[in-house]
């Protein structure tokens, strides 16, 4: 018989309560920022079910890194956009 594999989403929520006690460690400003990267992770739970790695987190700070990615482009391009009309 084959492993039991535990399903991603569940392990998202154990990685998100072992990381407690340092999101309690965190300045209140900064908690906020963690919870939206959680968030943020939660989001592409179907990825995370689909690359199946060993390694949960490493997808979470993945995707958490494309979400960063997608808003730096959007302000790079806002910033051009100012630019141009001056």
């Amino acid at each position: 018989m084959g492993r039991t594999v535990i399903p991603y989403s569940r392990q998202m929520q154990y990685i998100e309560s072992s990381l407690g006690q340092y999101r309690r460690g965190l300045r209140k400003p900064d908690q906020e920022i963690f919870d939206e990267l959680i968030r943020t992770a939660k989001l592409q739970v179907q990825a995370g079910v689909m690359a199946s790695s060993p390694y949960p987190i490493d997808i979470m700070l993945l995707t958490m890194m494309i979400d960063l990615k997608k808003e730096i482009l959007r302000l790079k391009k806002e910033s051009e956009d100012l630019r141009k009309q001056e």
